[in-house]
């Protein structure tokens, strides 16, 4: 129905899924700041657009296609979505955090279904988390990742790596997970990524 987004490390996957399936995507940057050393725009986010069917590129004869491989936080959590992604920035303290608002979305059948249920109990934190326990906790997962991402970027901004500024028109963009990952080696295993990476590849010699 909307554009899906996702997080820096999953447009890496997500990129290298595509390939292994014939898949054409096309993504672009969402939220961005700007690094004055680096002279480059970090992409915070990033956006995957639908294809011309208006569906998600994955998507053949209504499954998803990568449902076994690698689905995306915010798949994971859907029907309990991010609705909006707020970034506050400290220049004093040199820090970065983000406070997402996360919502139910009715495009799920099952939310229409019981959205009265779901209005009389919505002053209660636990009637979500015993509904969609799963998909709750693939939500809280998903901004302990955007959190650290955004620690790690502080954390270089403090010694004075980075000096972050608001983003640049016509800078060139590159992904945050692959800029803080010369300074942080160690990233992909923290994300879980060569673990992804090594089963995506596993999957692509039988697939």
């Amino acid at each position: 129905m909307s554009p899906i987004s996702i997080l820096p490390h999953e447009e890496i996957v997500l990129r290298e899924l595509s390939k292994i399936r014939g898949v054409s995507i096309t993504t672009s940057p969402g939220y961005a700041v700007y690094d004055v050393i680096s002279g480059v725009n970090i992409a915070f986010s990033y956006v995957l657009h639908l294809n011309e069917k208006s569906t998600c590129p994955f998507l053949v004869n209504n499954k998803c296609s990568i449902h076994y491989i690698y689905k995306p936080y915010i798949c994971r959590s859907f029907p309990y979505i991010p609705r909006h992604v707020k970034y506050s920035i400290d220049d004093i303290n040199r820090y970065i955090i983000a406070s997402t608002d996360y919502g139910l979305s009715l495009a799920c059948h099952i939310i229409r279904r019981d959205k009265n249920v779901l209005e009389k109990y919505n002053s209660r934190p636990g009637i979500l988390i015993h509904y969609l326990r799963n998909e709750y906790l693939a939500s809280v997962e998903a901004e302990n990742v955007r959190l650290l991402l955004l620690y790690l970027l502080s954390l270089l901004w403090r010694e004075g790596f980075v000096e972050i500024k608001p983003s640049v028109q016509g800078a060139q963009v590159v992904n945050l997970y692959e800029f803080l990952r010369r300074y942080f080696p160690e990233l992909p295993t923290k994300l879980n990524l060569n673990r992804v990476l090594i089963k995506v590849r596993k999957w692509s010699k039988n697939y």
